[in-house]
């Protein structure tokens, strides 16, 4: 085996150790706070909303010191890290001490301020090209696979052994990573030169401004991300206003296939595809969405059609990804990817606010965030093309 395969491998076992770690994690503890007897509302309230803010807070520093430092080092040090902190989570481990979750839930989301714009980025010192489109292709089917299995693993833990021991997986998870982290070979180095913070965020941001197909995308996903949020939102709630019973789950199933299948066609397609292009998967995208309400009365229809979506949502996505990791200056990728992540973690909790706000249980909800997909599918292109003439 190469050194590039090796390095897709490792990279594999390392993202989706810890998905499941931190998957089952995050099961026991919010399954414990929602079984206690008082205050659990505003125990669950803090623990989701101050891993959002911290992120927030962190995100961008993390990307300076990604770009300055050695991201392999930074990987290794915050996985082990963690590793020390959920270990110590389960030593000490208290259900009447709630408080402790909560701290050890924002020390995690700190480090993985730090860790996950180094791990992005430190993909393209370790693959070409074409190694991180496969990469990229055959994570995301991967992942899908563990996130179907996960909630299972979850609950046989859980139930078997105690939530204590859902913290002592993540802490072998952990492990398991930094030592992945530790077996990298790093193929193209790169070298920088060191600037202050605040002059080397300001590069970062000259950058992403000069490069209009890159801003172009990153608005398009910005104004995505909020869709998103009202999409996952009121996908709950299918169960209670459809006919179907427990057509929720049949979604989620249904969602998970379709993603595995468009990471399973982009990995059979080798050829890089360009932004103008892959912003083409929006489309279908967005007439599945629209259909939903007018076959509303089928089950089978409505499980193809939010397949079909799921589908090519995970195309371009693994596209997006892989054109970002591939075609940003590696000296700027962590700071571009820290950016990604701030205008992420803003518009999302904003589509998840205004979702609340609307209060639209029915079909018809998706059929509207599928016209606004159109719309953002449209105008990009024309943004797109205007800035290629210009170019």
């Amino acid at each position: 085996m190469n050194k590039e395969n090796k390095n897709i491998l490792l990279l594999i076992i390392r993202g989706q150790t810890t998905n499941l770690g931190n998957i089952i994690f995050d099961y026991a503890n919010k399954l414990l706070i929602a079984n206690l007897t008082v205050q659990s509302s505003f125990f669950m309230m803090l623990y989701q909303s101050s891993e959002s803010i911290v992120r927030l807070l962190f995100n961008l520093f993390a990307g300076y010191v990604a770009d300055f430092s050695d991201r392999k080092r930074m990987l290794i040090l915050t996985d082990v890290i963690a590793a020390i902190a959920t270990f110590l989570l389960f030593l000490f481990y208290n259900p009447q001490n709630i408080w402790i979750l909560v701290v050890v839930n924002i020390l995690l989301a700190i480090l993985f301020s730090f860790n996950g714009p180094a791990y992005k980025a430190i993909i393209k010192d370790l693959l070409s090209s074409d190694g991180i489109f496969t990469y990229n292709s055959i994570s995301k089917i991967v992942a899908e696979i563990v996130g179907v299995g996960a909630p299972l693993a979850s609950v046989f833990v859980i139930h078997q052994f105690g939530f204590r021991y859902g913290m002592l997986i993540n802490s072998f998870s952990f492990i398991i990573s930094a030592l992945c982290e530790y077996r990298f070979h790093i193929l193209h180095h790169h070298n920088t030169i060191q600037s202050k913070f605040f002059t080397g965020l300001r590069e970062g941001f000259t950058y992403l401004y000069e490069d209009k197909t890159l801003l172009t995308i990153l608005i398009s996903s910005a104004f995505l991300n909020f869709l998103d949020a009202i999409y996952s939102f009121y996908l709950p709630f299918t169960s209670t206003f459809s006919q179907f019973h427990q057509i929720f789950a049949y979604i989620l199933v249904s969602q998970s296939i379709g993603s595995i299948l468009g990471a399973l066609i982009i990995s059979l397609n080798k050829k890089k595809i360009e932004p103008r292009y892959f912003l083409h998967f929006l489309l279908p995208g967005a007439v599945s969405l629209i259909l939903i309400n007018l076959f509303q009365s089928s089950q089978i229809i409505l499980l193809i059609l939010f397949a079909l979506f799921s589908t090519t949502v995970s195309m371009f996505n693994v596209n997006l990804m892989s054109h970002l990791q591939v075609s940003i200056d590696s000296n700027f990728l962590g700071r571009i990817f820290s950016i990604i992540f701030t205008i992420s973690g803003i518009f999302a909790p904003f589509g998840t606010m205004f979702a609340s706000w609307i209060d639209f249980k029915n079909w018809q909800i998706f059929q509207y965030i599928g016209i606004v997909q159109l719309l953002i599918y449209i105008i990009s292109l024309l943004a797109l093309n205007k800035s290629s003439k210009k170019s």
